[in-house]
């Protein structure tokens, strides 16, 4: 949640206090816009949550990706291209395809996996030969076990990131439905409280989305943590 929103919805908790301690009497009512805003408090702080974990999650994730992919580069790839070269001295009767060797460094992970299943494929005719120059008998299954576990990787993270963007939307819809409420509520007060100088100088104060001393932090689309109790 930005710097913004935050200062927003510490407003709205403000303008909800501000109700339960000025209630009203005679024809006006909060009951319409207050549920409203109520609603609206309680969905920002579930989307801002989401917002928080999904972005926590998903850099976890980027973070677990690439050391899956180093663990491939090291563990797997290597060691297969590098019997493979062997098996190309002008003496050697075994011929190893061309796709048997180092992908670049700076492929994509989508791309990374299609230059795996590539190595996977062309290695498979000469396990034996692998095997005999040191490799594990399984060194296909593992390889490929590794492969399969980044792919659930990125499909995962790919998810964590559409659950943050429809946190972002669903935060400014539920920013737009509290300022309608509080807007609301502003006629409703105004007009119960005319001529009480002290109910209306604090009713302005609870509904102003107040600055941080000094004004904005230097980056104002930090993530900050939004408090779960009013």
């Amino acid at each position: 949640m930005i710097v913004k929103q935050k200062q927003n919805l510490e407003s709205f908790v403000r303008v909800l206090a501000f109700l339960d301690e000025h209630p009203v009497d005679g024809p006006l009512g909060y009951t319409g816009p207050r549920a409203t805003l109520d609603e609206a408090v309680r969905r920002l702080r579930e989307h801002a949550g989401e917002q928080v974990t999904g972005r926590q999650l998903s850099r976890g994730e980027l973070r677990r990706q690439k050391q899956l992919i180093k663990q491939l580069f090291d563990r797997h790839i290597r060691p297969i291209v590098t019997v493979a070269r062997a098996q190309i001295e002008p003496d050697s009767d075994v011929r190893m395809p061309a796709a048997i060797r180092m992908p670049r460094a700076n492929l994509g992970a989508t791309k990374f996996l299609q230059q795996c299943d590539g190595i996977i494929e062309a290695a498979r005719p000469f396990e034996a030969v692998f095997v005999a120059n040191g490799l594990p008998a399984d060194f296909l299954a593992q390889f490929t076990s590794v492969r399969d576990e980044l792919e659930r990787g990125l499909s995962g993270r790919a998810t964590l990131i559409g659950r943050h963007i429809g946190a972002r939307t669903g935060l400014q819809v539920q920013m737009r439905r509290a300022r309608r409420a509080v807007d609301r509520l502003d006629a409703v007060v105004r007009a119960s409280f005319d001529g009480d100088e002290a109910a209306l100088a604090t009713w302005r104060s609870a509904k102003r989305a107040h600055q941080f001393p000094g004004g904005l932090p230097a980056r104002s689309t930090a993530s900050v943590e939004v408090p779960l109790a009013a």
